[in-house]
């Protein structure tokens, strides 16, 4: 093989074990996200990926494949050294795979996980590739702690052009096994695009783990060898092999058989292609999620501006305004009761608490859920709160991919039915203070009263004197207050008196009122507010965050796991 083969390292000194794990957590987050066959393609390449690393890491599995009439099993055979696969003039040849195994100890559990019957041991047989295998000198395998030759299977693959289904579903199920790929091919059909569109060029990427041989070079004249040759890797590169070798061989002249046969001894040695194309597996299957559900350009988290707009859209669905404004009159009515003029105060009576009415500022029992008798919502009011949420979900994911706006438009709706229901509980025990009252009350109260004894004391000496008269008898003494431009009995200065302070009085509790009341209002209304951004923090905004650091941890990790994390 290549010298280039098992010499990559992963980018930034990231380990193949860190990469596929980093893969493992970014296919678990993106599953839901991604389409549904792409996550069972990524879950079934780590699949993979753990048996063959469970299995024998001793033997490097090299795979032959090649459309019809290519001579790829005669190849096989010539870098074998013995027939261990039939080649014939009728075709298909080949129509299961056949494994030629040297380097026994390991091989049969590898083989069994392959699917592979048709095994050929040629430990002891002589057989070129053994010999080959065998060729390093004793002193540097002594000081590797090699106890004979490297392990390598050998596999001849149906064609991939067979018209037999079962052949193809095979050749498709093994480019995936395999440790290293030749993709042999004959001067005849090398730009066939079966073998360039629908096998090599999903592979790309994987050129560290690659070779692509001209077979029969010797149907070509030599001075339209190098042309051809050049045309081959021209494609190979078009199809994203940028440095894949390209070889010429003939199994029948032993032309480049023998440089073929070294390369892959030379491979299976190095003990790097199994790592090497599990690198390239790992790379090509986080490039395969990043193409499915991009998680990069998504915010880390909601921003202020976003939650503020939400909470916006909450509280009107949650009344906030309407219960606020039920705050201030509630004080407002309260206040009357106090420092209204008390002749008229009965008619409060006629007209109940704005809070109670809602159900709200009630006593309160400890065992039972609080709901308010605020109205039902009308479609107006859901829509202002279901489009806040959506609006609030778009917003957060400005930036990112459709899949993944798709996936944090459900999380923000995901407990969007508990929010009427959270919303009420917030607003039916949110601390008001709806029957508190204020120190000015029973001041103004007491004025009240005594202005109230002020005119009474008034009219209750007229009327006195209005009954001594009826019976004929004196009338208590009456004082004028001479000093007013026109002199007024007292009893009539003590009524007029006492009926124009209580109404100044009135007025000026009723200002007073309203001023505190709307006090109360802004308070209750910022009360209220809060109390709707938690409830919207947690069923929608922390719901929508963890989607967004979700998405920024599998943008971390496929960069980890295609070795371009910095």
């Amino acid at each position: 093989m290549s010298p280039r083969l098992g010499r990559r390292g992963s980018r930034a000194g990231v380990g193949l074990a860190e990469r596929i794990e980093a893969l493992d957590r970014a296919a678990a987050v993106i599953a839901p996200v991604a389409p549904e066959s792409e996550a069972e393609a990524v879950a079934a390449v780590l699949e993979r990926i753990d048996r063959r690393r469970a299995l024998s890491a001793e033997h490097t599995i090299i795979g032959f494949f090649g459309a019809t009439g290519s001579g790829k099993s005669s190849l096989v055979n010539a870098v074998v050294g013995r027939e261990v696969t039939r080649a014939a003039v009728r075709r298909p040849t080949t129509g299961h795979p056949v494994a030629a195994v040297v380097g026994e100890t390991g091989a049969d559990p590898l083989l069994d996980w392959l699917g592979v019957e048709d095994r050929h041991l040629l430990d002891g047989t002589g057989a070129a590739l053994e010999q080959a295998a065998l060729a390093v000198p004793s002193s540097r395998r002594a000081r590797r702690g090699d106890q004979g030759a490297p392990g390598i299977v050998l596999l001849d693959l149906p064609d991939m052009d067979s018209v037999e289904a079962a052949n193809r579903a095979i050749v498709e199920h093994m480019t995936g096994m395999v440790d290293v790929l030749v993709w042999v091919t004959d001067p005849q059909k090398y730009a066939d695009a079966v073998l360039h569109q629908e096998f090599v060029r999903p592979l790309a990427g994987h050129d560290a783990v690659t070779v692509l041989v001209l077979n029969q070079i010797d149907r070509i004249r030599e001075d339209e060898r190098r042309p051809v040759l050049a045309s081959l890797e021209g494609i190979a590169r078009a199809d994203g092999l940028t440095s894949a070798p390209v070889l010429a061989t003939s199994a029948t002249t032993g032309d480049g058989v023998e440089e073929l046969r070294e390369r892959i001894v030379q491979v299976a040695r190095s003990r790097g292609a199994i790592a090497e194309r599990q690198r390239a597996d790992v790379t090509a299957a986080a490039t395969r999620l990043r193409t499915a559900a991009e998680p990069a350009g998504m915010a880390a988290q909601s921003s202020a501006r976003e939650r503020a707009a939400l909470t916006a859209d909450l509280a009107v669905a949650a009344r906030v305004e309407p219960v606020a404004t039920a705050v201030g009159a509630s004080y407002r009515h309260r206040a009357a009761g106090k420092v209204g003029w008390p002749p008229l105060r009965w008619v409060r009576r006629f007209r109940p608490d704005p809070l109670r009415r809602l159900g709200i500022g009630q006593e309160r029992d400890a065992n039972r859920l609080e709901r308010t008798s605020l109205p039902e919502p009308d479609a107006a009011t859901r829509a202002r709160a279901s489009g806040g949420v959506r609006r609030f979900a778009d917003s957060a994911s400005a930036g990112g991919s459709d899949p993944w706006r798709s996936a944090v438009r459900r999380a923000a709706r995901s407990r969007e039915e508990e929010l009427p229901d959270a919303l009420d509980q917030a607003v039916a025990e949110a601390d008001l203070r709806a029957r508190s009252g204020s120190w000015w009350w029973p001041v103004l109260d007491v004025l009240q009263w005594l202005a109230v004894l002020t005119w009474v004391v008034g009219l209750g000496w007229l009327a006195v004197n209005a009954g001594l008269a009826f019976l004929g008898m004196p009338p208590l003494p009456v004082p004028m207050l001479e000093d007013l431009p026109v002199p007024v009995p007292l009893p009539t200065a003590l009524i007029v008196l006492g009926v124009a302070v209580g109404v100044l009085l009135a007025v000026l509790g009723t200002a007073v009122a309203a001023a505190v009341g709307a006090w109360h209002r802004r308070r209750a209304r910022r009360i209220l507010t809060d109390r709707v951004e938690d409830v919207g923090s947690g069923l929608v905004v922390a719901e929508v965050d963890a989607e967004l650091e979700r998405a920024r941890a599998a943008d971390a990790d496929l960069a980890l796991a295609a070795g371009t994390a910095r």
